[in-house]
């Protein structure tokens, strides 16, 4: 089988495992916001935030570092990685176990504490799941990872309504959990091939480790950006506010979530396969900067334009009004997506410690974010003050390449403020459509995208190349030879066009 079918299927696996995990996810989260309370709701937004903060085991990339090591395949190695996964699982577990009764109170839910310390046991069957997932796709093979992905999500989710109907209240949320966690658990074990064994390699472990401890102390700083402000949120609000929030960031991040995986499965070995002809990277990285911004452009315009009736749809009439948190955290969501494409493009360069630098500076918006929520301003307030630490990342993003790529800032600035236009656009006619029928809203925001689509293809120029290659193998060839064609088929080179300028 050619490195091309591989790659291919490979995707198409990925693909289908984190879009059926995404999408279970996000109709999973529906249906617990209509059945529960908001305030039940509310504490499932903490469950997920304390998962977040204390696991350990996916913070510190194990299997990322089996996957790209020559020795990954080797029993020795693979039971070093089980042993220190556990080890990582234990010490969260211990964590949370010590730390329920204090997060508790400061959330004001010290009667549920209990709740919190059975996340112990969520924490602890994740770290004890089989590497051979990960081993596999050293070879390209990505369908055990799918499945132990998908399976369990599908499985829980479909199970979400009846639990919500029989326990009520947060418990169903708790319940899920524990469920999915063990059935990924299991099916890790029913796929494997190698037996599970703790085997403790001294030279192996340190290397883990080494590998394991920067990106340990990335997904702290991950943990800020993406989730430090409901963390404020919970603690100086009560449940039934934070669910509004919760809600309205799980809206916007989700699908941000799943194009930004299979964007950095594409434009990485796209970027990094050039990485030392400077002219054809810059040209490349405008391709993929591209890509992104016509994302970007549109799924903020039609998130904000449908701010109120996309809340309302997806989790009732019970969350109405929660319409500006949306505008906000879409406009966020926006900067944080193009600064996707410029991390791209700075790994491909072997600049590797500039997301925790870029991260570091997005982490300050929590500064002015704490005094807001201190104060007890809107919710939409908090939201907001995200802006500032996107922007500051994205510059930081952008002055590093620059200095290790010679790419010109103003080739990514320009775009930033166009999406600034975008969001002040959108977030005007916003004003109108929060008091329109579900309907028109709906109908308001897909107009919004389409448009805003249609602008950025419009004065993007590789965008523009892009269409019109399009539209003219369409004419002549029809459908299945335009695909062909725009897939780098029959080009002797398989150079891309050049971008008009």
């Amino acid at each position: 089988m050619s490195i091309r079918i591989q790659v291919l299927k490979g995707t198409g696996w990925v693909a289908a495992g984190e879009g059926l995990g995404y999408i279970a996810s996000f109709v999973r989260n529906m249906i617990l916001a209509r059945l529960l309370s908001k305030a039940d709701f509310g504490l499932a937004a903490v469950f997920s935030m304390v998962l977040s903060l204390l696991e350990f085991t996916a913070k510190l990339g194990v299997g990322r570092f089996l996957i790209r090591e020559p020795e990954g395949d080797r029993p020795e190695f693979v039971s070093t990685g089980h042993a220190l996964q556990a080890l990582a699982a234990g010490t969260s577990a211990v964590l949370i176990l010590a730390l329920a009764p204090w997060l508790a109170t400061l959330f004001g839910i010290r009667e549920h504490a209990w709740a919190i310390a059975v996340l112990a046991g969520v924490v602890l069957a994740r770290g004890l799941q089989h590497l051979d997932t990960e081993r596999f796709q050293r070879h390209l093979d990505f369908r055990r990872a799918a499945l132990v992905e998908a399976v369990p999500q599908v499985l829980v989710t479909l199970a979400a309504w009846p639990g919500a109907i029989w326990l009520e209240d947060y418990r169903a949320v708790l319940v899920l959990l524990v469920l999915k966690a063990s059935m990924s658990l299991a099916l890790s074990h029913l796929l494997a091939e190698l037996p599970y064994r703790w085997v403790w390699h001294p030279e192996f472990g340190r290397r883990m480790l080494r590998f394991g401890w920067p990106l340990l102390l990335t997904g702290f700083l991950m943990f800020g950006i993406m989730q430090g402000d409901q963390f404020l949120v919970a603690s100086f609000y009560d449940m039934a506010q934070l669910a509004p929030y919760a809600a309205a960031a799980t809206l916007v991040m989700a699908p941000q979530f799943l194009y930004s995986r299979v964007f950095n499965a594409v434009a990485l070995p796209l970027v990094s396969r050039v990485q030392e002809i400077p002219a054809v990277f810059i040209r490349r990285y405008r391709q993929v900067l591209a890509g992104m911004l016509l994302y970007t452009s549109a799924s903020t315009a039609a998130f904000i334009v449908g701010c109120e009736a996309l809340m309302r749809i997806v989790y009732g009439a019970k969350y109405s009004g929660a319409g500006p948190i949306v505008v906000w955290l879409a406009a966020v969501a926006a900067y944080r997506g193009l600064r996707v494409s410029v991390a791209v493009a700075n790994i491909a360069k072997g600049d590797s410690d500039s997301q925790l630098i870029a991260n570091l500076w997005g982490a300050t918006a929590l500064v002015p974010a704490y005094f807001v929520a201190r104060s007890g301003q809107p919710l939409w307030m908090i939201a907001a003050c995200g802006i500032l630490g996107e922007l500051l990342a994205t510059i930081v993003c952008v002055w590093r390449l620059k200095n290790r790529a010679g790419v010109p800032m103003y080739l990514t600035l320009w775009p930033a403020a166009g999406i600034g236009l975008i969001s002040c656009g959108a977030g005007l006619l916003a004003h109108w459509t929060a008091t329109v029928p579900v309907w028109a809203g709906l109908m308001a925001a897909l107009g919004a995208g389409g448009a805003a689509a249609g602008i950025t293809v419009a004065l993007v120029p590789e965008l523009r190349s892009e269409t019109r290659l399009v539209m003219r193998e369409l004419h002549f060839r029809g459908p299945t030879g335009a695909l062909i064609k725009w897939m780098g088929h029959g080009q002797g080179n398989g150079v891309s066009p050049a971008p008009d300028r």
